[in-house]
């Protein structure tokens, strides 16, 4: 196991403290990392002030100065929310606003090489915060090779995927030709790693979803299956690389649970469940973003202020980092192999050795660090 210090502390302050007061963020409110930890983007909250914030790019083997990317809604700043690094750190997406000051909702599309550079920005389709206990924010997913931005509005409950160059309409969860009543998403989204097809959990006519059904749509050609995982809440899904199976992890009785839908089989059927452990009234809402690389699908999940990696395949716990409250943020690397963890004072990657991990941990015995 090997802890690397990401930044040095006090490099995530905000820019624009106030007089005489500490310039510390008061959350770090999402994080993303490359597979090699080259790109790290971070974003923040303003002390005092938590409906502005700031987007810092961080590139730590270099010992730069993190670059503040631009985050302008209207007449002031914004703050983001979920991060996502796409095409091994080639872009960058952003979802904006989500809080009672600025309701608006929105996603922002950066290209990273050379100077970053927004390429385009796109509203929320309605100005509200999340219902359901849902946060505000729009949920984000990003295509492996680059192409295919996915967004879920959790006001509208629209569920929209976007051409990544330059943010034009691929689908429309409600405006598709021959949808059976409005049909609408809420909570996770993913996107498979050619941008061909993306999951949602499914909401009809702006109502929950019977039996936490998941839809499957193609971008090809709008059709879509539906396949039932018993949940009350979904958290985060994964395809896996070659796109025939679906890493779901949700909420059932106030416990984490995790299950893989067979997307090749007869639409409806799912594995039963792994109860990845209980889970506080405060946790049972967070965003979870599963990754399934060559190391199988894993997820880190916050119980209480302990966040754990978990092997979705054998249901064994790999990893634990404790003191992560409501005021920091965390991922994995897109291979499963780090947990990066994001507090308002410093940055830390968690790497460990995926074959001894797996074949060390089971559900008792777990890596803790303090």
């Amino acid at each position: 196991m090997a802890v690397r210090q990401l930044c040095e502390p006090g490099v995530l302050d905000t820019s624009r403290p106030l007089a005489g007061r500490a310039a510390v963020p008061e959350r770090v409110l999402g994080v993303a990392a490359t597979r090699d930890l080259a790109t790290v983007a971070v974003a923040t909250s303003a002390p005092w002030f938590p409906g502005l914030g700031e987007l810092l790019l961080l590139r730590p083997a270099s010992g730069a100065s993190p670059v503040r990317l631009p985050l302008v809604r209207g007449a002031r700043s914004a703050v983001a929310h979920d991060l996502v690094l796409g095409d091994e750190g080639a872009t960058l997406t952003a979802s904006l606003g989500g809080t009672d000051d600025q309701p608006g909702g929105g996603t922002a599309h950066w290209s990273l090489t050379g100077e970053p550079r927004q390429l385009w920005s796109r509203g929320a389709g309605r100005a509200a915060l999340g219902a359901d206990g849902e946060p505000g924010h729009i949920r984000l997913a990003v295509s492996e090779d680059g192409t295919t931005v996915v967004g879920c509005d959790p006001a509208s409950h629209q569920v929209t995927a976007l051409g990544a160059h330059a943010g034009n309409r691929l689908f429309d969860s409600e405006g598709e030709p021959g949808r059976p009543g409005a049909l609408g998403g809420t909570g996770a989204v993913a996107v498979d790693a050619r941008g061909s097809r993306i999951a949602f959990r499914l909401c009809r006519c702006h109502g929950r979803a019977p039996e936490g059904e998941i839809a499957v749509p193609s971008l090809r050609t709008g059709a879509f299956t539906t396949h039932a995982t018993g949940m009350a809440w979904c958290c985060g899904m994964a395809f896996s690389p070659a796109g025939s199976d679906l890493a779901v992890v949700g909420v059932a009785d106030g416990r984490a649970v995790a299950t893989v839908v067979d997307l090749t089989g007869r639409p409806g059927d799912a594995r039963p469940w792994t109860v990845l452990g209980p889970l506080s009234p405060e946790a049972r809402r967070q965003t979870i973003r599963p990754v399934w690389g060559a190391l199988g699908p894993r997820a880190a999940v916050r119980s209480g202020h302990t966040v754990t990696v978990w092997d979705l395949a054998r249901g064994s716990a790999l990893y634990a980092v404790e003191g992560m409250g409501t005021e920091t943020a965390w991922t994995l690397t897109p291979d499963g192999g780090a947990l990066v963890t994001a507090t308002p004072d410093v940055l830390h990657a968690h790497r460990f050795d995926a074959p001894a991990a797996a074949a060390g941990a089971t559900g008792n015995e777990v890596g803790h660090r303090p």
